[in-house]
């Protein structure tokens, strides 16, 4: 057959993807043969495009895979079959362009077929070099790499990935690797993981049986020890760990190992933990080795390891009591343990052989990590003179917080947004416009030119108060600068005329100067007698005059559902969108932006706080309405409206004549009869079941519980704004975008800012929309607190732990914490929602030891009655824990009286850590006088 003939043969087999026929006629080719077709290689390959550069992936065919897979296995065969040296046919194989990540894995059958025509020594030099090339266990080319050293009989290298390999895949009979790969699984990396699934029962699984009958009982244990002493997780070790119960050393066996077994028993993962545990267990070991094996289980953080440590303490010093100097380090370890059980073993212990303890004084230093209910033992019993008397931390001072600060328009927007920066920088604004216009718009001017916004005149909605700050100060920069919102622009028809007025201005300057000439018109009546508005083209005369009504027209913002009122320079969101303080906020905002457009800025703010907290004074409101009355000026509502909300609530006859004298009824009656009282706040909750919402029922434990503030409305005060912001929202706001400012909205009304807070907090959706700061805030207002304080409380002890001790210590402090109720949101957070108790229980106990145990104690004791576990719930580590520590605090607190839910599980029988604890707490509760 001639050179031309075989290439020919050789192309159509590959084209036509024809692997059998390849795996048969390759091995039979001559040298010379080999030598033409590896030349056509390349060619080859060009003519054998594959999908990456055949198949677009608009078009993309699934069924294009097999052909892939074909055509690559074909080329991977004759070039595997044809090139001269191992290591080009090795190369060759693992080329690119024949292993696309989306085709199947050649047939190692097929392949080693192929190659079957060249000498022993050749084949098993491309087995070795494609062995070392073996990455991980599911390489492509590892099914071929093994089938070929299969066949040849070839001497595996020494390499970790390839023992991997071998134990992920299928196998097979009389496996001629197993001598050689088998004894390496004890130091491959990977082999653990290879073998996870192994199991013993009900039989041991293959690679179990197949170890345990062909390598020797003395390899096997040394092996697994070894492999014990590298290190890993539990299921890197598992198969390791079966393999040596399956062997089941002997005590002689173990002996030689005992070291290495004292070695694993602090550190190694439970199960070789519990392993090497058994092996010391049975060895006899001298005193010191006891001790030490003693005192790495009582390292153990698993309770049940701990436990055997101690129960084997105790037995040991069962025929040798004078040994307990030599156990004191594991006793006192055992002090720290998580667990209840081991924690009381320990103090049982310690007190059983007191009487060989001859220097107490790592005992005593180590009682610290105890509760201090356990604790107490150890003191009474080694402690000379100890009286046990709790000494109590000391709740913070209530301090009245400092002065409002003033600002002098260099801080505050842009940069900041907090509620203090925007309410100095508002009233400096107002102040500079009466005494220095030119300083303060060019101050604006430089600080305000760069951080406009593009989209902000092009926003249907503000939802920010930073968005109200820089179009006041764009305002006093540029009047008429704002177009208005979008959607009260009229369309444009740009006519002739039109043309001709706006010189081919754009949009944005038309819309300015039509808003321009609106302010001339309302400042200057007399303007319309001179400038010839009816010489305009129709639709300037109409966005002008609609410029005008907006601008003079009334301040009724929303309508009576609170959607904001259809008025061409409404940018408020609906009520809808956002909670009632944002909107109160966002329409005082935009009275003062409405009242920069007419010019008419107050000459001072009415609402800005005396104090930090948002406090105002009531002789400075007087003063400052003093100064309307003498400008002829009406204050604007909304100030006006929360600056009587930041009163004092109380009145005050002292200065009630003055009030009368300031013109305003509203003012007068506020100081004559004080604030209207504060709503009464419910909690209620119900269970979202998809298509029905019906009462809360701790027994479904679905975690879907919803939490209902409401209120019902107070009296009217005559202020539409105010009244609404006393109202309960229908909804869950969607937005709570200016929430830092809300108690200092309402600084002598906490549950009414904390009611609003609460409003969705437990609900549907998350995140709540809530944070620490909010709780901060919360904490520094004043007046009486409810459920809604409570719950928001509740919700931060715990998501934020410790972080909420500072503000429960201020409202204890004030007088002002709800206990009870906070303990009952507690548990039914614990119950009803996906919020867990336990991390607020050390945030309780930290406060209970800076003052506030008393307080701390009435928390614990509400809270027990609503977690604890109830017929046919199963205890849980949790429940355990508040119960200890709630021991302590009634302890600190000289607490008495029954907890009826406590008292039904101390008379339970059995000895579960609960009920224990449980018959502490009822014990110490119920003692005599």
């Amino acid at each position: 057959m001639t050179s031309a003939d075989i290439r020919t043969e050789i192309r159509n087999l590959v084209l036509n993807h024809d692997a059998e026929g390849l795996a048969l006629r390759l091995p039979k080719l001559t040298d010379a043969e080999r030598a033409t077709v590896a030349a056509e290689l390349p060619s080859l390959l060009s003519e054998s495009p594959l999908l990456s550069a055949t198949v677009g992936w608009d078009a993309f065919d699934w069924t294009a895979g097999d052909q892939v897979t074909g055509r690559s296995e074909a080329l991977m065969m004759v070039g595997a079959a044809t090139i001269p040296g191992p290591a080009g046919a090795a190369t060759w194989l693992m080329k690119r362009d024949l292993n696309p990540r989306w085709s199947g894995a050649p047939s190692p059958h097929r392949l080693v077929k192929a190659v079957s025509g060249r000498p022993p020594a050749w084949r098993a030099d491309l087995a070795v070099r494609l062995a070392r090339r073996i990455r991980r266990p599911d390489d492509r080319i590892a099914a071929l790499a093994l089938a070929l050293l299969r066949d040849c009989e070839a001497t595996p290298p020494d390499h970790e990935p390839l023992v991997a390999a071998w134990l992920s895949a299928v196998g097979v009979a009389k496996d001629p690797l197993t001598p050689h790969l088998l004894p390496k699984i004890f130091e491959a990396a990977g082999a653990g993981r290879a073998l996870v699934n192994e199991t013993l029962t009900p039989k041991p699984s293959r690679w179990l049986a197949l170890t345990a009958r062909t390598l020797p009982r003395e390899q096997i244990i040394a092996g697994c020890v070894s492999r014990f002493l590298l290190g890993g997780d539990a299921q890197d070790l598992r198969f390791f760990v079966r393999l040596h119960t399956l062997v089941a050393p002997t005590p002689e066996e173990s002996a030689g190992r005992l070291r290495d077994y004292l070695r694993l028993l602090p550190v190694a993962p439970g199960p070789v933990a519990e392993l090497a545990w058994r092996q010391v267990r049975q060895a006899r070991l001298d005193p010191a080795d006891v001790a030490e094996a003693i005192e790495a289980m009582t390292f153990r953080p698993e309770a049940k390891l701990a436990v055997k440590g101690l129960t084997w303490l105790d037995r040991d010093l069962g025929p040798h009591p004078e040994r307990v100097a030599d156990h004191v380090t594991a006793l006192t370890s055992a002090y720290a343990h998580a667990s209840h059980e081991v924690r009381d073993r320990a103090v049982t212990l310690t007190l059983k052989h007191a009487g060989h303890i001859t220097d107490p004084a790592p005992i005593l230093e180590a009682a610290d990590l105890l509760p201090p209910s356990s604790a107490r033992q150890l003191f009474e019993r080694f402690a000379e003179g100890w009286t046990g008397d709790f000494t109590p931390g000391h709740l913070p001072e209530v301090t009245v917080p400092g002065p409002f600060p003033t600002s002098d328009l260099e801080s505050g927007p842009p940069e900041e947004i907090g509620w203090i920066d925007v309410e100095a920088w508002l009233a400096a604004v107002t102040r500079e416009a009466r005494t220095n216009p030119g300083s303060l718009r060019e101050t604006l001017a430089r600080r305000f030119g760069e951080h406009l916004r593009p989209v902000l005149y092009d926003a249907e909605r503000w939802e920010s108060p930073r968005d109200w700050c820089t179009a006041l100060a764009r305002e006093l920069v540029n009047p008429g600068e704002d177009p208005g919102p979008p959607v009260a622009r009229p369309p444009r028809q740009w006519g002739t005329a039109e043309q001709a007025f706006s010189g081919g201005l754009g949009q944005t300057l038309y819309d300015s100067m039509v808003n321009v000439a609106a302010t001339a018109f309302h400042l200057f009546p007399g303007l319309r007698t001179i400038v010839p508005l009816h010489e305009m083209p129709g639709h300037v005369q109409e966005d002008i005059q609609r410029a005008f009504d907006v601008q003079t027209g009334p301040h009724d913002l929303y309508d009576p559902e609170g959607r904001p009122a259809p008025t061409p320079w409404n940018r408020l969101p609906s009520l809808r969108q956002c909670a009632r303080p944002d909107a109160f906020l966002l329409s005082r905002l935009d009275e003062l932006l409405r009242a920069a457009k007419t010019g008419a800025l107050p000459p001072v703010l009415l609402a800005t706080p005396t104090r930090a907290d948002g406090h105002l004074d009531p002789e400075t409101l007087l003063d400052r309405l003093a100064v309307y009355a003498e400008s002829s000026r009406e204050p604007l509502p909304l100030d006006l409206a929360q600056a009587l909300l930041r009163l004092p609530p109380g009145p005050a006859p002292d200065l009630a004549e003055r009030a009368k004298s300031s013109g305003s009824e509203v003012v007068a009656r506020w100081f004559e009869r004080g604030a209207p009282p504060p709503p009464e706040v419910e909690l209620t909750w119900t269970l979202d079941l998809g298509s029905r919402v019906v009462p809360c029922d701790d027994h479904v434990l679905d975690q879907r519980g919803i939490a209902n503030v409401s209120w019902r409305p107070v009296e009217p005060t005559g202020l539409a704004h105010l009244d609404a912001l006393l109202t309960p929202s229908e909804m869950r706001p969607f937005r709570r975008v200016s929430r830092h400012f809300w108690p200092a909205m309402t600084p002598h009304h906490r549950e009414l800012a904390a009611a609003h807070l609460a409003v969705g907090l437990i609900g549907r959706f998350d995140p709540p929309g809530i944070a620490i700061d909010d709780l901060r805030a919360l904490a520094m207002a004043e007046g009486t607190s409810g459920p809604a304080t409570a719950l928001v409380l509740a919700y931060f002890l715990t998501v934020e732990g410790d972080d909420a001790v500072p503000p429960l210590l201020q409202l204890a402090a004030k007088g002002a914490l709800p206990a009870e109720e906070t303990g009952r949101l507690l548990g039914q957070l614990s119950r009803r929602t996906r919020y867990e108790a336990g991390p607020a229980l050390p945030s309780l106990e930290l406060a209970a030891r800076q003052g506030a145990h008393a307080e701390a104690w009435t928390i614990l004791r509400h809270f027990l009655a609503v977690f604890l576990p109830r017929e046919g719930e199963r205890a849980q580590r949790p429940h355990t824990d508040a119960v200890v520590l709630a021991t302590d605090l009634a302890m600190w607190a000289g607490a008495r009286g029954e907890i009826p839910e406590v008292a039904a599980h101390a008379k339970k029988r059995g000895s579960t850590s609960l009920t224990r604890a449980c018959r502490s707490l009822h014990g110490f509760l119920t003692r005599e006088a």
